[in-house]
């Protein structure tokens, strides 16, 4: 799994002062009266926007989404245009985002998109968070000409509205990177990824929080070119810092620890592989409101090491358990899934069962042609 969200995308919405004029001396006191009942629901919406914020960040996402959904009801007392309503949006967005919830986050996105262009214009600098939120999706549904379409537009906006070498448009080039790398041109990745960490380097420091996903894709592209002895530091340093910042149970670190499961995977490093897949499970399993994509993506990856280990009963048990969540958070046709039941044909096969692996087989097929139409 691939990250993008930092900074500019995760950020709460500054506090929204009350502007008023003062028309008329004589209207000071009803003016003072109706200046303490807008504050109200403003300052009402900010507290609950904060809260959810970090519900959010400590992945309590019931608690988040009850949280934005009320911020919501406040913010729409101000118009159905008002830039509150569209942050509120984009918050629910991230919520759902986080979750793996692709569909759901994509129609927050779209919503925060429409009102902030409607009340900002397209050049601002809150249109280019929604524009930067719906590329990961698009990007996170294999669709990455739309993805790269919607990076460039966003990181143009940001440069124009930041300045070009901006610490917040590290995180777009974060995601064009993650697109690039996708797309085999691996040389424009690493320069992109390495752009954005040198941003965020230069304003916060090598150990800010904001740096761990930018190294992980990093070294997911290193490990891509089997160079595992520049990609094994990055990991580390990212699994440190998440750690520093969440504890063990966070879907974060079990993030983490999964690359590096992956990592040991690929050297053929098995036992080191399958410790830090039960780790990675442990710390999501634990965490206030596990990550149901990442469960699967773990749960999948660790199939196929078990299975690849001759533990074909238990592998069999995994995949089953994988393929049940990741139908459920990503749909039954989303690429991911394509890959977990060819995988899970091969086991088949591998178990007597040609008729059933050729069935499973046939669906893989499916849904990738659906994929290329």
């Amino acid at each position: 799994m691939i990250e993008g969200r930092a900074l500019l995308m995760n950020r709460s919405v500054p506090a929204w002062g009350v502007r008023m004029t003062l028309l008329l001396a004589w209207l000071l006191v009803s003016l003072f009266a109706s200046i303490q009942a807008e504050a109200e629901p403003t300052d009402r919406w900010q507290q609950l926007t904060d809260e959810g914020t970090a519900a959010r960040e400590q992945a309590r996402y019931r608690e988040a989404e009850q949280m934005f959904l009320a911020a919501g009801r406040e913010a729409e007392q101000f118009g159905a245009t008002d830039t509150r309503v569209a942050a509120t949006f984009n918050n629910l967005g991230l919520v759902f985002h986080e979750q793996g919830q692709y569909a759901r986050a994509k129609s927050y996105y779209e919503r925060a998109l429409t009102v902030w262009e409607q009340a900002l214009g397209n050049e601002h600098a809150d249109v280019a968070t929604a524009l930067h939120n719906l590329a990961e999706i698009y990007q996170q549904e294999g669709d990455l000409e739309q993805a790269e379409a919607y990076y460039v537009r966003s990181l143009t906006i940001g440069e124009q509205a930041r300045g070009a070498g901006h610490p917040q448009l590290a995180v777009g080039y974060n995601g064009l990177g993650l697109v690039y790398r996708k797309q085999g041109h691996l040389l424009q990745a690493e320069a992109r990824f390495h752009l954005a960490l040198a941003l965020l380097e230069r304003r916060d420091g090598s150990e800010s929080a904001d740096t761990a996903p930018i190294l992980n894709n990093l070294a997911s592209l290193y490990k891509e070119k089997e160079l595992y002895a520049f990609a094994e530091p990055l990991y580390q340093r990212a699994l440190g810092i998440r750690r520093a910042r969440y504890g063990d149970t966070h879907p974060a670190v079990a993030l983490s620890l999964n690359n590096l499961a992956n990592l040991y995977h690929a050297q053929g490093l098995s036992e080191r592989a399958d410790l830090h897949y039960r780790e990675a499970l442990a710390s999501n399993e634990r965490a206030k409101e596990p990550a149901e994509a990442l469960m699967g993506s773990i749960l999948g990856n660790w199939a196929l090491l078990t299975h690849e280990r001759g533990l074909v009963e238990e592998a069999k048990i995994l995949y089953e358990r994988a393929l049940v969540i990741q139908q459920q958070t990503l749909g039954r046709s989303h690429p991911m899934v394509a890959v977990l039941l060819d995988r899970y044909a091969m086991l088949l096969h591998d178990l007597g069962q040609p008729l059933q692996a050729g069935l499973v087989a046939t669906r893989a097929l499916a849904i990738r042609t659906q994929q290329i139409k």
